[in-house]
């Protein structure tokens, strides 16, 4: 209840279902009422005296107090709760989202008091904190924080996945210290198999058969997956069993392992369809229908390291762009 994360985090998906379905009657009558009463309550907590004006020494709108999600909980003088990064990604997508939905909406003059103060607070956005480390300048998951921290959920990445702010279609410095982040990062196993893995997927950066290997380990014997133990020095020591979180169920959220593959073929969710962004050239695949931001149903072909073929169902119109995986011109059929 202390991580205001979960408030955008909750209403998230509402978004996703109508970017990747375009069903303006769904965003109308069940999405919009929800993700306007997270809009407005973060809108308001970040507006507080206590998060905004002369006492922090700028003229940012802060997200105060707060709690790194599984770590860290509440420090002394409160100096780990602040701005988390997860908080400021997630806060920002549905910010933006909702600047989005009422001018698809056509509401910018019924929720004309609420879009001011969202566009305010963006435009005196906290930046994401980081931190050197030996790998470079590195994300982190709140300011203060060592780069050595051991994480259980990955919240360095976060801005990735599920904050989809950062990725490929980043600019360079900044793909440079995803990159960073990406090789410094230091997870326990927890929350981390389908998590992590996508982070890396959406950088181009997953080894697949490093994956394969990870998820083989901790494949349950009823063919389901939990997070098994990974490494030492957060919660766990060298006496922790390395199956212990299979002992306590079935682990839904490993349901969505693929997800995982499929960033791997199709990424789109910056807008632009980006083909194969994360598969070996050595190694042939295709794919039939993957849904895509827009409405749109892809299909697809790599061979010796080549993109043969795309084909694409639209199933609500509008603007296509697909990153061009051809050095020359295309011929639309």
């Amino acid at each position: 209840g202390w991580e205001i994360c979960e408030t955008p985090w909750t209403v998230q998906s509402l978004w996703w279902h109508y970017r990747y379905s375009m069903d303006r009657e769904f965003l109308r009558r069940r999405a919009f009422e929800p993700m306007r009463e997270a809009v407005r309550f973060l809108a308001a907590y970040m507006r507080r005296p206590e998060a905004h004006g002369p006492a922090w020494g700028d003229d940012r709108y802060h997200i105060f107090p707060t709690v790194v999600p599984e770590l860290h909980g509440l420090s002394p003088g409160l100096r780990l709760n602040r701005d988390c990064l997860v908080d400021l990604t997630l806060t920002k997508f549905l910010f933006q989202a909702y600047v989005q939905a009422c001018q698809f909406l056509q509401l910018e003059q019924q929720e004309f008091e609420t879009l001011r103060s969202v566009r305010e607070i963006l435009e005196h956005f906290p930046p994401y904190p980081t931190a050197p480390s030996r790998a470079g300048t590195v994300f982190v998951s709140v300011a203060g924080e060592d780069s050595e921290t051991v994480y259980n959920t990955p919240n360095p990445l976060m801005t990735v996945f599920p904050g989809e702010d950062h990725g490929l279609h980043s600019p360079p410095a900044e793909v440079q210290t995803l990159v960073n982040t990406w090789k410094n990062q230091r997870n326990e196993g927890g929350n981390e198999l389908v998590f992590l893995n996508l982070q890396a997927a959406r950088l181009g950066l997953l080894d697949l058969e490093k994956f394969k290997r990870q998820v083989a380990y901790c494949t349950l014997p009823n063919g389901t997956c939990a997070d098994k133990v990974l490494q030492v020095h957060g919660r766990y020591d060298d006496s922790t069993p390395y199956d212990y979180m299979g002992r306590m169920g079935v682990w839904f959220e490993n349901f969505s392992l693929p997800a995982v593959i499929n960033e791997c073929l199709l990424q789109s969710y910056p807008g632009p369809l980006r083909l194969f962004p994360n598969w070996p050239k050595n190694s042939n695949a295709s794919f039939k229908t993957l849904r895509a931001v827009g409405a749109f149903l892809v299909s697809a072909e790599i061979s010796a390291g080549q993109v043969k073929w795309i084909e694409l169902l639209a199933e609500a119109g509008g603007r296509l762009e697909i990153i061009n995986p051809w050095p020359g011109p295309v011929r639309v059929a």
